[in-house]
């Protein structure tokens, strides 16, 4: 089981936004990203998106998008992404607790990089991570 405390230099030059709006599941995101070492900014509304993203130094290469927000989806956030000159091309996961045989095969169809279902699992989160780093397709109900 990898230990999240052992910061890895694999990790060192990502830059995350994570859109999140229930305040267990940005704490849980947000103390994995710190302790993988990746810096990470959080948004709990999912109004903005963009904007804050170019306000990132450096910009983000990846996005993990809750698809249920108070004003907005992940869904209509991923197509701002993809539509954004700078943005286009970091990796988008989804992240829900949505029923995965539903969402899942719309988040293929939308063109997310990958789903990892609530709740995040502290000790998977890090090979997920590092496989989707990787080019490998991650689509996982936990």
């Amino acid at each position: 089981m990898p230990m999240l405390s052992s910061r890895t230099s694999e990790f060192a030059n990502l830059s995350a936004m994570v859109v999140e709006d229930d305040a267990g599941g940005m704490a849980i995101i947000g103390v994995m990203m710190r302790l993988l070492g990746i810096k990470a900014f959080i948004n709990t509304t999912g109004e903005g998106v963009i904007e804050m993203a170019h306000a990132m130094k450096p910009l983000p290469n990846i996005f993990f998008l809750d698809i249920n927000l108070p004003k907005t989806t992940g869904y209509e956030i991923l197509k701002k992404i993809r539509a954004d000159e700078k943005l286009k091309d970091a990796l988008v996961i989804a992240v829900t607790a949505q029923d995965a045989d539903t969402e899942i095969p719309k988040c293929k169809e939308a063109g997310f990089n990958g789903f990892i279902g609530k709740p995040i699992s502290r000790s998977r989160f890090p090979r997920q991570l590092r496989r989707i780093l990787n080019g490998e397709e991650v689509w996982e109900t936990y």
